[in-house]
């Protein structure tokens, strides 16, 4: 059972004036000093719920149960089992070193019991500790503050102090966008700082901003505000196409575009945006080959949006077959009425995507096949007698007797475009002779 707040604090400010087991340097609020370092009952320790690793996991758990801010004994358990299946294959290898060499390093709490690092190696010693019915601790510095009351340095510390065991455990593909997003949007802390705490390049912070701020856009655009867990793929393929994207807006927003025609750079760009979501959706595009960058991404105008004619085409294509399915079908609310079996709204979401899925495959291949063949003609220096064989080739695919030839009204017209294109060409012939 989780301890109360004051519990937690009384237990953990008393253990801080008794003998230390270690004493450990460490970095916080801008200065290095040397902290005690003590042996901690776990039952008075909670896991941090804003830990960098599950993020996209507990921000959609909490959208899903609208659970309250208060620290209840299910999330608790909920967190433990998150950090269990985030490695489950690492998490074995570590359980057993644990049991053979127990803690090597010791981890960082506060002073009212919130683990900001260890939270991996603590949910392993309490399986430990019910594996053997023996109580286990975790060596960690307690810090002279509580969480809530200075959770902006706290969370400074957090991110830059990932040098233990858990640290071999990466950020997901997602989390460090949220994580961005967090010390910006919810602790002010400037994007200058994010960079140097999370060790990289001027400008990265600013550019997880941006692509976070285009993922929250994609979840609201297919009606799942919120649920980060589905901007996850197994492959991580979905975060590479939002980080495409978000270099195309900024490309095609700026001075230089590198496009051969007057679009509009808030309209034009809007719908390229929207079109792209539906293909990050649709995620069959995102294989090894990342066939989805002829949408836009594809330099030297080697790309749909690179052409007028051929965006505008694919476009309204786009707008004629599958905008229509969008506006029509069930909002998630409405879905999940209507198929109570599912057992998290998220589960719900993703059933309703392989509804929408089934639907709008076909049209939305078939589209940007047809795109994909008209780019290929025009920025490839095929011969006339290449391209003759090619059309030759498409013509004799077609089977004259299928009733679906006169079935469909605009065959007859490309039918007739085809005859005026061969009848010119002979004519050509029958001049040069």
């Amino acid at each position: 059972m989780v301890l109360s707040v004051s519990v937690r604090k009384q237990k953990l400010d008393e253990l801080r004036q008794s003998q230390p087991e270690a004493r450990q340097k460490l970095f916080y609020k801008g200065r290095a000093e040397t902290f005690n370092v003590h042996r901690i009952n776990l039952e008075w320790l909670i896991y941090n719920e804003h830990n960098g690793r599950i993020e996209a996991e507990m921000l959609t758990w909490k959208q899903e149960h609208q659970t309250s801010t208060s620290y209840t004994d299910d999330k608790h358990e909920h967190i433990g089992s998150l950090l269990w299946n985030l490695s489950v294959a690492r998490n074995k290898s570590t359980l057993k070193d644990l049991k053979l060499k127990s803690q090597q390093r010791p981890g960082i709490v506060s002073l009212d019991g919130v683990i900001i690092d260890g939270n991996r190696r603590a949910m392993l010693l309490r399986r430990i500790q019910e594996e053997s019915n023996q109580p286990q601790y975790l060596d960690a510095i307690i810090l002279p503050d509580a969480y809530a009351d200075n959770e902006a340095e706290i969370v400074r510390l957090e991110t830059q102090y990932q040098i233990g065991e858990d640290s071999k455990v990466e950020y997901g593909p997602i989390q460090k966008y949220l994580h961005a997003r967090r010390l910006k949007m919810d602790l002010g802390i400037e994007e200058s700082e994010i960079d140097t705490l999370m060790g990289r390049e001027p400008g990265y912070a600013a550019r997880l901003l941006g692509i976070m701020e285009l993922m929250d856009g994609y979840l609201e655009h297919i009606g799942s505000p919120r649920l980060y867990t589905m901007l996850k793929d197994d492959d991580g393929t979905k975060e590479g196409m939002f980080v495409d994207l978000f270099s195309d807006i900024k490309r095609l927003e700026g001075r230089n575009p590198k496009v051969e025609w007057q679009f509009d750079n808030v309209v034009d760009v809007i719908r390229l945006k929207t079109i792209q979501f539906d293909y990050i959706r649709l995620g069959e595009f995102a294989d090894s080959k990342k066939s989805y960058r002829a949408l836009s991404h594809q330099s030297q105008n080697k790309n749909f949006f690179g052409h007028e004619d051929i965006w505008s085409a694919f476009a309204n294509e786009h707008s004629r077959t599958v905008d229509p399915i969008n506006t029509t079908m069930d909002s998630l609310e409405e879905y999940v009425a209507k198929n109570p079996h599912h057992q998290t709204k998220s589960d719900a979401a993703r059933a309703r995507d392989e509804d929408w899925r089934t639907t709008v495959s076909d049209l939305m291949k078939k589209n940007f096949g047809l795109s994909g063949d008209k780019l290929y003609y025009r920025m490839a220096e095929l011969k006339p007698k290449e391209l003759l064989v090619k059309a030759k080739l498409a013509l004799d695919g077609i089977d004259i007797d299928d009733g679906s030839l006169i079935a469909d009204p605009s065959n007859e017209a490309l039918v007739r475009d085809l005859n005026h294109i061969t009848y010119e060409m002979k004519k050509r012939f029958e001049r040069a002779h």
